[in-house]
């Protein structure tokens, strides 16, 4: 048996090769294209065993080991810095230090789960919503901070500044001034062009922009700003929405859809599909309850063990998608992945301790 330890970077990689005895038989750079895939192919093809320790769980590299049919296990760098011996970070060291704990089979490092394309896939989407969803409430920040500057009363016409009638609205009267000169019939006219769903509130909403308010003394600049917002936010609004659409249809595709769904707890639109992307299709990466929980979150540990009375707190997830369900769900979730089996949806309210908000456990019924 031998062991590989690479030490992953942007454009090269160090690498450590150990035999079975420890013995360092070499150490080597490669760079991060083909050429330098290739000069690693070399290395390896001649060893009959080789298991493979690298710091990072995705990218070109990854992909590449995967593809050629290596052992890959993965060391986390924020544990790859507990352990390594000084504080200075050496990327020859932190390679030979990948390799030894690999020859040490230690518990720190953890097999690659290979997940099927279409969760890898769906796993992606789910990533690019979550920036879509940050890059939407960023830019609405801006938009709200500007219009505060010098239109409030924009804030409060629509329920969220970001939709489309409001971003619509901004555009065509960028101003107080053109939103007060407006009429009544104006008004409704411009809102039934935008389809709006509620006209019994267009009385309020011109009631709202007659209200005599201060005006700022210099505007020009918020409302420049505030035209640069609107294309940017209109835009991230569609594509947010299109990968919705392309996440409940690549969801539907897989084949444990209707088994996901048929779990307590999965409402909302894209709650199935992030369980199913970040838990992912392969049983054997968690063999047992308490190796899901302790990704969920749900995994109970003591605050204070001398404390006579201990109070339990639950670890922080290691991910934290913005849309996981409730954390009795997940429990349950864990309980029936273990089985690795269909149970009805019926049976996994009996005998399931799950937390409640006060931080004691107590017995689902």
């Amino acid at each position: 048996m031998h062991y590989l330890g690479i030490d992953w970077a942007n454009d090269k990689h160090d690498l450590c090769l150990l035999a079975n005895d420890g013995r360092i038989l070499s150490q080597f750079v490669v760079t991060h294209d083909l050429a330098g895939f290739a000069t690693l192919q070399d290395h390896l093809k001649t060893l009959p065993d080789v298991r493979i320790n690298i710091e990072c769980s995705d990218g070109l590299l990854v992909d590449w080991l995967v593809q050629q049919g290596y052992n890959l296990y993965i060391t986390p760098p924020h544990i790859l810095a507990h352990r390594r011996p000084t504080r200075v970070k050496d990327d020859k060291g932190d390679a030979y230090l990948l390799a030894y704990l690999l020859r040490l089979d230690d518990r720190d490092c953890r097999p690659y789960s290979i997940q099927s394309h279409t969760v890898v896939h769906l796993r992606q989407l789910v990533r690019a919503y979550d920036h879509a969803l940050k890059e939407q409430r960023r830019l609405s920040n801006q938009l709200v901070y500007s219009l505060r500057q010098y239109y409030p009363a924009a804030l409060n016409l629509f329920t969220r500044i970001y939709t489309l009638i409001a971003l619509a609205f901004l555009e065509r009267y960028p101003t107080p001034q053109a939103a007060q000169a407006l009429s009544r019939e104006e008004l409704e006219q411009f809102l039934r062009g935008q389809r709006y769903a509620y006209p019994q509130r267009i009385d309020t909403i011109y009631r709202q922009l007659q209200t005599p308010m201060p005006l700022a003394s210099v505007q020009d600049g918020h409302v420049e700003y505030v035209k640069l917002l609107i294309p940017l936010l209109r835009m991230v609004f569609h594509h947010k929405n299109a990968l919705i659409r392309q996440i409940q249809t690549l969801f539907r595709s897989h084949p444990e859809a209707n088994w996901w769904l048929r779990f307590p707890g999965m409402t909302g639109p894209l709650t199935p599909a992030r369980m199913l992307a970040w838990i992912g299709d392969d049983r054997s990466r968690f063999p047992t309850a308490e190796a899901l929980q302790a990704i969920a979150g749900t995994a109970p540990v003591t605050r204070d063990a001398v404390a006579r009375v201990r109070q339990w707190s639950f670890a922080p997830p290691v991910r934290t998608p913005s849309a996981l369900p409730l954390m009795i769900w997940r429990v349950r979730v864990c309980a029936i992945l273990v089985g690795h089996e269909l149970i009805s949806s019926s049976s996994l309210t009996k005998d399931i301790r799950y937390p409640v908000p006060t931080g004691r456990w107590a017995t689902a019924g």
